[in-house]
């Protein structure tokens, strides 16, 4: 270890121990910190023996400069400054009537929370406080929407939605712990369907919730921990998924006898499943039905969801229901970072056999991401320039499409580029003192076994011939003279390190020096269905690692410390990609080494998918932020319109419907017929109307237009002032596409924003309404019918302005009358932004004053959008077929 990294070590190790005793760090904690520490190093150094034994201990520490501290206090600061809020969740109807507080409110102050406190403890020497405290509020919430163990019966479906590699397996490992505390004594956790990703899994478990590895050595949260009473029995191994031997021998006599928690890791299989639940009904059928059960469904849009007909479901997905089936308290907890499949699940699906389906009825807890999370807008949106690097040269050597039998004769030069970016990321590690971590590449260029021992065995060759010329020449003084490899490392080096801004603390000949001393390191693997040599991470041997393989690296398995990858593949769903995306997660001290290889058209497939996940999940926060349930609140995802790219696979959108929306602007009018009852909302609203007349009033001449109904006009408004408004305003989206509720904001924000060179025109309505006071002028309010809908306020017919108020901007307004679509073109006309102050009266009720606006589009003008797909789940396709049926009863209205 350097003396920088010894000295980053002792001040977090400080600002660790002072964070967790005071329980926050003020602005300037941190600064505080290295300057004392700083201040006791300069002590030491000139002071008695004694006191450097103290300080410094057997290390040799060498002073740091100044850019050295410098770096200290960016890098302290990018550990201990992460930002991460707590999730969102939406309940089911039955569950916002029941006790969700059971636990955070009663069991858990009452209980000695043993699981949890221990795999608290063990999170913190990683984790800093504040993340740490996130998983508990986030898992406070989820605990109090499974069972109380002391019910006599109880089932409960739920989904947890977080993002590629983010921390969901932290998530759940938290919750079973919980689960433990609160009085669960059987766990099931359903992993992926690849042995791989079942053994890291039980890994992970035996870490965070056992204790204890195969070999009853303690490991992870069982270091130092005596309490064998207490220890979970796993019925499963980490080389071994269930079989009825093992569990014979490890399982207790009798399920009652013990009180300690009963644990299985299993993979995603038909033969495991059936094996499991008839194992259970031949040895603890009596007693079974009284102690509660969590079944944790990892990756749970993958083979989980029912893909057939309600009446024959899949095997894999009848066997999962088949067991909950055998207990009467049961929880399900699906964890996904792609819930397409899950929320196209039909939410009417019952079958008599096997009970519910596995749609998420009772809850659905969404996720927020750190800001340290390395994820799609980082990669993809905000600085795809320095993580990609586009792939063009492979067609003639190794087409994405290719044949099983494809002969390889090289790699893509872009490939061997990836290859030196991966061997100096490991020398540039080693110098920042990170030699005692992982550090992979990933290679997944086919979905053929054959194919992935080919590369493998051309990568391997590469290597060694690197290997080879570091080792003989990079202490001699022309050594540029001996090898073409120190030629191409070093221009990769200047590409990728110099000219991508990232400003690299290290110089060319510092990288090579610390290459000749971590070359040797370097390993390949390959991850496939053949026999080969394992990949293992294993903390007390770091590995630097190229893995080359395909499907059994595609979902759910983390490639420890990647920093490199180099992806050619074909595949054509959201889903699918998503998972594939290894490189997304945390890569803290390295992330400016990450990098992408990637074709351009992938680039644009991911581009697309991101923002669409990203609708989704907005929708998904919507509709916590409305109380509304899974079964009330309609969710889709926008299709990518070339037909090459889909949603999930087919058969998982059975119960889907497809429609074509409209998003063209031109020619339109958007208003927010549906406005939020929260008085918060509606003051706020009311002030963002009269801030923004006030503002536009002092710089644009105002006219009143009309007598009796005198309205305002002011025509010439700066596109930002408009843009500032709708930013202001709390628009109420519980319908994020607007086709219900008549405005889809997000798009009118960004027509705005892709026009910035148009001016606008405002409006003020009057009626004949009370009188409300908008800055400085006086307005007779406009009187509108509603209804209350629960959660909003609906205009009477959807309908904000009356007939003729989109003629106020034009110039032969008089003549147009009340012809909507006769004013939006009328030539030259700006774009029109109506502002209403409505005075809601009904028969029942009058709510008095609420802000609403409507935007009409100049018919001449180009929106830039376009008609979207959207694949709707069953809730959204039945609410708009409702819909649309009420209003053919009530009459349509003129849009």
């Amino acid at each position: 270890m350097n003396s920088y990294n010894w000295v980053l070590e002792e001040v977090r190790s400080k600002i660790r121990e002072y964070h967790l005793k005071k329980g926050r760090l003020e602005d300037g904690d941190i600064e505080q910190e290295i300057k004392a520490f700083k201040e006791l190093l300069l002590l030491a150094i000139s002071g008695p023996d004694v006191l450097k034994q103290h300080v410094f201990k057997e290390f040799k520490y060498n002073d740091l400069s100044e850019s050295e501290w410098d770096k200290l206090d960016r890098d302290l600061k990018t550990d201990f400054e992460v930002r991460w809020d707590a999730g969102y969740i939406s309940q089911g109807e039955e569950q916002q009537n029941r006790d969700t507080t059971w636990w955070t409110d009663r069991v858990k102050g009452q209980n000695e929370n043993y699981y949890w406190d221990r795999y608290r403890k063990y999170t913190l020497k990683g984790l800093n406080k504040s993340i740490v405290d996130v998983v508990d509020l986030d898992t406070d919430i989820i605990v109090n929407n499974i069972g109380d163990p002391k019910e006599n019966k109880f089932d409960r479906y739920g989904m947890v939605v977080g993002h590629v590699q983010s921390g969901k397996t932290g998530n759940y490992s938290a919750l079973v712990c919980k689960a433990a505390d609160a009085g669960y004594r059987f766990f099931v956790v359903i992993a992926g369907d690849k042995n791989n990703l079942r053994n890291q899994t039980q890994d992970r478990i035996n870490a965070t919730f056992i204790g204890e590895s195969d070999g009853n050595k303690q490991c992870g949260v069982g270091i130092g921990d005596n309490d064998k009473k207490k220890k979970p029995v796993s019925l499963t191994l980490e080389t071994g998924d269930f079989d009825t031997r093992t569990a014979e021998r490890l399982a207790p006599l009798n399920l009652d006898n013990i009180s300690a928690p009963i644990v299985l890791v299993i993979k995603k299989n038909a033969t495991i499943l059936s094996k499991l639940t008839e194992w259970l009904e031949r040895n603890y059928k009596n007693v079974i039905s009284d102690h509660a059960m969590l079944v944790i469904d990892d990756e749970s849009d993958y083979a989980s969801v029912n893909t057939k007909k309600a009446s024959d479901p899949t095997s894999i997905n009848s066997k999962i229901r088949t067991l909950l089936s055998l207990f009467h308290k049961r929880a399900y907890v699906a964890y996904t970072a792609t819930p397409y499949a899950n929320i196209f699940i039909d939410y009417k699906a019952e079958n008599s056999q096997y009970g519910k389906d596995l749609f998420p009825k009772d809850f659905l807890y969404t996720l927020d991401a750190p800001t340290n999370y390395f994820g799609g807008r980082e990669v993809f949106i905000n600085n795809p320039d320095r993580y990609l690097v586009k792939i063009d040269d492979h067609q003639d050597i190794l087409p994405v499409e290719h044949k099983i039998d494809h002969n390889l004769e090289s790699l893509p030069p872009s490939l061997y580029d990836a290859i030196r970016v991966f061997i100096l990321n490991v020398s540039i590690r080693n110098l920042r003192g990170h030699n005692n971590k992982h550090n992979s590449m990933l290679v997944h260029v086919s979905r053929f076994t054959i194919m992935h021992i080919t590369v493998a065995s051309e990568v391997e060759r590469y290597v060694y011939s690197i290997k080879k010329a570091v080792r003989s020449f990079s202490r001699v003084s022309n050594y540029r003279q001996e090898s073409n490899h120190f030629k191409d490392l070093e221009i990769t080096f200047n590409k990728q390190y110099l000219n991508k801004d990232i400003g690299l603390e290290y110089d060319w000949n510092e990288v090579l020096d610390s290459l000749h001393q971590c070359i040797e390191t370097i390993i390949i693997r390959q991850v496939h269905s053949k026999k080969t040599t394992p990949l293992e991470y294993n903390d007390l041997r770091p590995v630097n690692v190229i893995v080359v393989g395909g499907t059994s690296l595609s979902r759910g398995y983390t490639l420890e410390g990647l920093s490199v990858s180099y992806f050619l593949r074909n595949t054509k769903f959201y889903d699918t990609l998503m998972q594939m995306a290894r490189w997304f997660g945390y890569r803290s001290g390295y992330q400016d080494l990450c990098r992408i290889y990637m074709t351009l058209d992938m680039m644009d497939y991911f581009t697309y998918i991101y923002e669409a996940t990203k609708e989704l999940f907005d929708s998904f926060v919507e509709m916590a932020d409305q109380k509304k349930t899974p079964y009330e609140f309609g969710l889709a995802v926008i299709e990518h319109p070339s037909s090459a790219l889909q949603v999930t696979a087919r058969n998982k959108m059975n119960n889907t419907a497809q429609k074509f929306h409209n998003m063209r602007l031109e020619g339109q009018l958007k208003e927010t017929a549906w406005l939020s009852k929260n008085q918060k909302d509606i003051d706020k609203n009311l002030r963002s109307v009269t801030n923004f007349v006030i503002d536009i009033n002092n710089k644009v001449s105002c006219e009143e237009v009309g007598k009796t109904r005198k309205s305002y006009l002011w025509r010439g408004v700066n596109w930002d002032d408009v843009d500032m408004f709708l930013k202001n305003f709390n628009v109420f989206t519980a319908d994020p596409f607007g086709i219900k509720s008549k405005m889809p904001i997000e798009f009118v924000k960004a027509f705005v924003l892709n026009n910035k060179e148009e001016e606008w025109d405002v409006s003020l309505h009057g009626g004949n309404g009370r009188q409300y006071k908008v800055g400085s002028l006086n307005l007779a309010t406009e009187e509108r019918d509603f209804k209350d809908k629960g959660g909003y306020i609906e205009i009477n017919s959807r309908q904000v302005s009356s007939g003729a108020s989109e003629s106020i901007s034009s110039p032969d307004r008089v003549d147009i009358g009340s012809d909507r679509r006769k004013a939006r073109r009328s030539p030259g006309r700006n774009n029109l932004l109506m502002l209403h102050i409505l005075d809601l009266v009904n028969k029942e009720d009058n709510r008095g004053f609420i802000a609403a606006f409507g935007v009409s589009f100049s018919g001449d003008g180009s929106s830039g959008g376009k008609t979207v797909r959207l694949r709707m789940n069953k809730v959204m396709s039945d609410e708009i077929s409702d819909f649309y049926n009420e209003e053919k009863k009530d009459g349509d209205y003129d849009d």
